[in-house]
């Protein structure tokens, strides 16, 4: 399944979204009781990142927030979650419910682990978009994603990419792909908790119209014989 984003959206919610980003900037660090809960069992796990160099710092967050809410979504609503609503101009949407709901029942699923094709792939998207200011997934000679990353689809199961715009920060990024605002099938939040999902490429670029847009690309296990 590819996700598609719906682009005639990213306008109408981009003033509230500058909003937001302002918020987000101040938002508070977990309580202490909140953090007691993580463990750094927990955050070692989780931050198979950490040691890329070709990552940036908010990139490798972007994988350290993603594998947080698909190892434990219960504790993640509880904290993360709960504080960036609570501290950011964010409205209780139904989507934004929905998504409460959701990682309240859901089963943990498999961390994400970065692969430099994937890489590579979002970031010439995510560099081409941002000098063009344009949003989606097909690129300035009107190559979709499956064009785009055919490659990526002879050696991986389940190929998939998300787009977002609006902000650099790894949290606020997550958050906004799993609100999935104005997606009628919250397919960016399908695809990031997915368990067909295991590996990942995440970049962050500056964006002529949105300030930033960050691509990320996900994919299912290695095939057995890959073209």
């Amino acid at each position: 399944m590819k996700n598609k984003s719906n682009i005639s959206s990213h306008t109408k919610l981009f003033f509230s979204r500058l909003l937001c980003l302002f918020f987000a900037a101040f938002v508070s660090p977990l309580s202490s009781l909140a953090q007691e809960q993580w463990t750094s069992a927990d955050f070692k796990k989780c931050n198979t990142a950490k040691d890329i160099a070709y990552l940036t710092k908010n990139e490798k967050e972007v994988i350290f927030y993603l594998n947080l809410v698909r190892s434990n979504p219960k504790l993640f609503e509880q904290t993360y979650l709960k504080n960036y609503l609570d501290t950011a101009a964010i409205e209780r949407t139904p989507n934004v419910e929905s998504l409460i709901a959701e990682l309240k029942t859901m089963v943990p699923v498999k961390i994400l682990s970065p692969q430099f094709d994937l890489f590579e792939v979002a970031k010439n998207h995510a560099t081409e978009m941002g000098i063009y200011g344009k949003t989606g997934h097909i690129n300035i000679k009107g190559e979709s994603f499956e064009v785009r990353g055919a490659k990526l689809s002879q050696k991986y199961k389940s190929v998939m990419e998300n787009c977002q715009y609006g902000y650099n920060k790894g949290l606020s990024i997550v958050i906004d792909l799993l609100i999935d605002e104005e997606i009628p099938d919250f397919s960016h939040r399908k695809s990031l908790l997915s368990n067909n999902i295991k590996y990942v490429g995440a970049v962050i670029r500056k964006h002529k119209v949105y300030n930033y847009n960050c691509v990320i690309e996900l994919s299912g296990s290695i095939k057995s014989n890959p073209k």
